[in-house]
């Protein structure tokens, strides 16, 4: 059984959003949690008049109501529409429920992942209007600080399955652990976990002798074709090597480690970040890296 949070904003990427939550509820059973936080900041306007009646503090105070209500309004519907997709495929064992509140946004979400313990948070990269800069932001947030995997879904038109995943291996002391933990989430999926770390061709690694140690650890995985290891030389077009690999293995989803390095996450080399992942458009998820 998983307890799974979904924070959602009502944008057209919920339903993408939704479709991944199901089927990995699908797969395991559990609660689904949806999440939504509005702003609940009311602007207190001066006033030269003193004894009198503020009316824009009274409008502020109507319109927060009216957020409210309306963000009430719109988490029954999308309960509704996700309970008719459950019932719809005949799924038992899914429990679904949901949670406004009013806030700021960074600290309810500590709240609720306190108050909910989450196995898995599932979430879009994009917001209303596409905003990526906004929604990236909290979905950045929530990788920073949540104990559980982070799946982050970009604005793509179908669920595309869990077949192939590739796990962006930094070759740090925490990828067994990750490894292990992908394998045990997604064998009922029969998944095939390509564990890739990437070079760039004209400097010296290690990486090949680190790799090799971490191969050994999945001795068994790798004969029954769970696991497979590779290290990638690369030119300086980072990129397009990821591109490269993501499309020749028909990758549908990236695995890997947030690791805090400064403002930016470090994968396969200094070269290669975040930003190289989510240019992919393929869904993220960010493994916690072990205590």
């Amino acid at each position: 059984m998983k307890r799974i949070l979904v924070p959602v904003d009502f944008s057209s990427h919920t339903d993408i959003t939704c479709r991944y939550t199901i089927e990995f509820a699908k797969a395991f059973g559990g609660e689904i949690k949806l999440f939504h936080t509005y702003f609940d900041q009311i602007i207190i306007a001066d006033t030269s008049f003193p004894d009198t009646l503020d009316m824009s503090t009274i409008y502020n105070e109507e319109l927060m109501k009216e957020i409210f209500r309306q963000a009430g309004r719109n988490m029954e519907e999308l309960e509704e529409k996700v309970n008719n997709l459950i019932n719809k495929e005949n799924l038992t064992g899914i429990q679904v429920s949901s949670t406004v509140t009013g806030g700021e946004l960074e600290h309810e979400l500590k709240g609720i992942c306190s108050e909910f313990h989450p196995d898995l948070i599932v979430m879009g990269t994009t917001g209303k209007g596409k905003n990526v800069n906004i929604w990236g932001q909290v979905s950045t947030f929530i990788i920073d600080h949540a104990k559980a995997p982070v799946l982050t879904v970009p604005d793509i038109k179908s669920f595309h399955g869990f077949k192939a995943i590739m796990f962006a291996a930094d070759l740090s002391d925490g990828n067994a652990a990750s490894i292990a933990e992908l394998i045990d989430l997604f064998s009922v999926f029969s998944a095939k976990i390509h564990v890739v770390h990437f070079i760039i061709k004209v400097k010296q690694s290690d990486a090949y002798v680190r790799m090799k140690i971490l191969q050994m650890k999945f001795g068994k995985e790798e004969k029954t074709d769970q696991v497979c290891f590779r290290v990638i030389e690369v030119a300086e077009d980072n990129q397009a090597a990821v591109d490269q690999f993501v499309a020749e293995n028909k990758i549908e989803m990236i695995a890997f480690q947030p690791h805090k390095r400064s403002r930016l996450y470090m994968f396969f080399t200094k070269n290669i970040t975040r930003k190289n992942l989510f240019a992919t458009n393929v869904p993220l998820l960010a493994i916690p890296t072990p205590k």
